[in-house]
């Protein structure tokens, strides 16, 4: 019988005027691009490409199956510059009840969210997404 696909997570930053990457479970794996879209479309070229470079002893078992990502944005920064021209500071202010200025404030660095804000902003989102997946034409 198949084991469960292994999920590994990919913590994204914003890179002086792109995006880069790495994943906790894979050390020295690291990948930077101009944008969010080309980083997932070279994320697991690029992967596969390190895990071949690894000695036996350094490869884990899951190394050798299906495996797919989960996405973690380190910051609010990160997140938009992931999903620009889907998502701005505006959209996401109103699609999780934040004030307005107050987002601008979270994506300038003057101030940072806390656990609760964050945790109300992925709300929003999922939310957001639920809705979407009831929509047709």
């Amino acid at each position: 019988m198949a084991g469960k696909m292994k999920k590994l997570e990919v913590i994204v930053s914003k890179a002086g005027k792109g995006i880069s990457a790495h994943l906790p479970e894979v050390d020295g794996y690291v990948i930077a691009r101009n944008s969010f879209e080309k980083l997932r479309k070279d994320l697991e070229k690029g992967l596969q490409f390190h895990i071949e470079g690894l000695w036996p002893e350094e490869r884990q078992p899951w190394m050798d199956e299906a495996y797919s990502f989960e996405y973690r944005f380190e910051d609010i920064p990160s997140l938009l510059e992931g999903y620009q021209g889907v998502l701005n500071q505006s959209i996401l202010a109103r699609i999780s009840g934040i004030n307005e200025s107050l987002m601008r404030q979270y994506v300038s660095g003057i101030k940072h969210p806390g656990a609760k804000v964050k945790q109300r902003i992925l709300h929003g989102l999922q939310m957001y997404a639920d809705d979407l997946k009831t929509v047709s034409l």
